[in-house]
């Protein structure tokens, strides 16, 4: 069985989603939030500097943001919109180009994230995802949407977890896959090694080295070939 795997921020857009979708979902429903961008600067600079870690960041986002709880129907339309502005306006030309070859040649696609569930899901069903594995919040007996992170962040080790999660549920022996993976970042490197064939895409220098150590390809989505470089 094919699979193809990619990550979102970066790799298959051109820009990171997180901090534009809280703005974004601010600005459509209490504008004074945007007040608080200073705020969340420095928790940025904060996380940056290891003062705590993604997960907590996130949370503290979310809930300045958009509040500790909210009902799913009322932000139903707002994340439709941004899906729909992303899949649109910001995909790089080269992953768009993979993921059709990727899917002409029969393979499942799957969108692996550390980005929100609640938004991650409606581009991966905007770009023709089989599957969205993503950062899941707990929501309330009575269906409300909280800021808090339910189990982790799915980033590094535990983005690894949720695929061989995925892959269980879905009853797939690891050997009877083969497995491609497309990130931008090196902290998918668990990924990246468990993959037949992993790719670092618009890689940084650092990561390029990495790359070549672990006899990765690297692969430029800014253009539309999304040629492969020799590490």
């Amino acid at each position: 069985m094919n699979i193809a795997i990619y990550d979102l921020d970066k790799t298959l857009t051109r820009r990171p989603t997180f901090t534009r979708f809280l703005l974004y979902y601010a600005r459509r429903t209490a504008p004074f939030r945007l007040a608080l961008l200073p705020i969340w600067i420095m928790a940025m600079v904060g996380y940056k500097l290891r003062l705590y870690g993604r997960k907590l960041l996130k949370q503290f986002g979310v809930r300045m943001f958009m509040g500790r709880e909210v009902c799913p129907a009322s932000m139903a339309e707002i994340t439709a919109s941004f899906a729909d502005n992303v899949f649109n306006h910001d995909l790089q030309p080269g992953a768009v180009a993979r993921l059709h070859a990727d899917r002409a040649r029969g393979a499942s696609l799957v969108l692996a994230t550390a980005a929100p569930e609640f938004y991650a899901q409606l581009i991966g069903d905007f770009a023709g995802f089989h599957a969205v594995i993503a950062t899941r919040h707990i929501l309330t007996p009575s269906g409300a949407l909280t800021h808090r992170i339910d189990g982790e962040n799915c980033y590094a080790g535990e983005k690894l977890r949720r695929v061989e999660e995925w892959l269980s549920q879905q009853a797939i022996e690891r050997k009877d896959a083969h497995i491609v993976f497309y990130s931008d970042d090196i902290s998918d490197s668990p990924t990246l090694n468990f993959a037949d064939e992993g790719y670092a895409v618009n890689p940084s220098k650092k990561f390029a080295e990495a790359a070549a150590k672990s006899n990765w390809g690297v692969l430029d989505f800014r253009h539309a070939e999304g040629v492969p470089h020799t590490p």
